[in-house]
């Protein structure tokens, strides 16, 4: 069955907005789905549209005319324009800026794969005139339809769910979080061919987007790069140790996570401080923007329950579900103080926190030390989760309130600021 995308209402929905939609993420989330999703709707709303996939010569060569020429014939479209790897074009700033100013009728959705490029092109004369939209792999929520019709998850903290399906959405998890959710996987329906697709996928980023802007006696370091930073997931990351462990320069390391991180390949999260003497400042920690991607860095498909790094998995999880859903002006750092105090998340919205712990397994309602040291700090903390195997409870600690959710509730968390 064809998956929902919860982005593709939010485009549609602008569909009637003048600003360039500009449809960015990695390679092989559904951006290109979504552009033929956006086509779709254009032939059931009856709209005048042209559809341009740029890695197709023909396509790429209506671009590569005289730039009146293209303006010319665009403008006699006069609604939709859907582009698919814009940064191919040599004068997209150009192009959208006299669509905008100069055709009123017409809408553009395009998309792409690299920030690195994608910034050569969209310059600041595009500043309120483009509307950016990110693409993520599957949430756990848009992938379980692929795997079961009779199990939703739930929709607030209030809804449970029977001890049978909360115990098949714990199988469901499981697979999820080792394979991830890139869209092409809820189509492979054996093990082998799932890490195949997985493992073509890391080559094809290694190979098709990497090399391109490496030197190629840089490949092989990169690859080291990579593996390394797999094993570090969810932990702080140290530039240094990194340039020391891999005899790599540690400006060679700053490219290239920069790299990682403008391709979408690597989510960086950052401190939450307002006493820079006592808490950690300036060290991040990191995240693969997939976990089935990371694992195949790896080369590891073990199951959840027989692997040493579990809880950074169950982190990585979280962080993700957390980061598909955050509302506008919402933001997600962690916590940790000189002392070794520690929060794994901090989402934050109007500068009030919520305090978010991941737990692979809790048996009681204990409050986290975290968590008691955080909201001590930060009185204005009223609301903490801990996200656990089994656990569903609220419990009052002081002036927070605390909520006992198992793991597939991450994904409303962001939602609790409207409590």
């Amino acid at each position: 069955m064809p998956l929902k995308r919860n982005e593709y209402n939010n485009i549609i929905l602008d569909s009637a907005r003048r600003e360039i939609g500009i449809i960015i993420g990695p390679r092989q989330v559904g951006k290109t789905t979504i552009l033929k999703e956006i086509k779709k709707y254009c032939k059931g709303k009856r709209l005048r549209h042209n559809y341009f996939d740029l890695e197709m010569p023909l396509d790429a060569n209506f671009f590569a005319r005289n730039f009146d020429e293209i303006l010319a014939d665009i403008g006699r479209l006069r609604k939709m324009v859907l582009i698919d790897e814009f940064h191919y074009l040599l004068n997209a700033t150009k192009l959208f800026k006299s669509i905008y100013d100069g055709y009123k009728n017409i809408k553009i959705y395009a998309s792409g794969s690299s920030a690195i490029e994608m910034h050569k092109h969209l310059k600041e004369s595009l500043a309120g005139r483009r509307r950016l939209y990110r693409i993520y792999p599957l949430s756990f929520k848009e992938w379980l339809p692929s795997k079961t019709q009779t199990i939703r998850l739930p929709e607030n903290i209030e809804a449970k769910l029977s001890a049978k399906d909360h115990k098949k959405l714990h199988r469901y998890l499981n697979e999820f979080i080792v394979f991830g959710g890139m869209p092409g996987l809820t189509h492979e329906r054996d093990t082998d061919s799932k890490k195949r697709l997985l493992l073509d996928i890391v080559a094809t980023y290694i190979q098709k987007d990497v090399k391109a802007l490496l030197r190629e006696e840089d490949i092989l370091s990169f690859n080291r790069l990579l593996t390394m930073l797999a094993s570090l997931e969810g932990n702080l990351l140290s530039e240094n140790s990194l340039s020391n462990d891999l005899n790599y320069s540690l400006r060679q390391v700053r490219k290239d996570l920069s790299i990682l991180s403008q391709m979408f390949l690597l989510d960086i999260v950052k401190p939450f401080f307002s006493n820079r003497g006592r808490e950690l400042k300036q060290v991040n920690k990191i995240y693969f923007f997939d976990s089935g991607i990371r694992n195949a860095i790896l080369k590891d498909f073990r199951n959840l329950n027989e692997r040493n790094d579990k809880g950074a998995l169950l982190e990585s999880f979280a962080f993700h579900e957390i980061q598909k859903h955050l509302k506008t002006a919402q933001d997600i750092y962690y916590w940790r103080t000189r002392q070794k105090d520690e929060v794994d998340f901090i989402l934050v919205q109007d500068r009030t926190p919520i305090a978010v712990e991941v737990k692979s397994t809790v048996t009681k309602e204990e409050i986290p030390e975290g968590i008691k040291r955080f909201s001590a700090m930060y009185p204005e903390c009223k609301t903490a989760v801990v996200l656990n195997n089994n656990l569903l409870s609220i419990k009052q600690y002081k002036n927070i309130k605390v909520y006992f959710l198992p793991h597939y509730y991450a994904s409303i968390i962001p939602d609790l600021f409207s409590r």
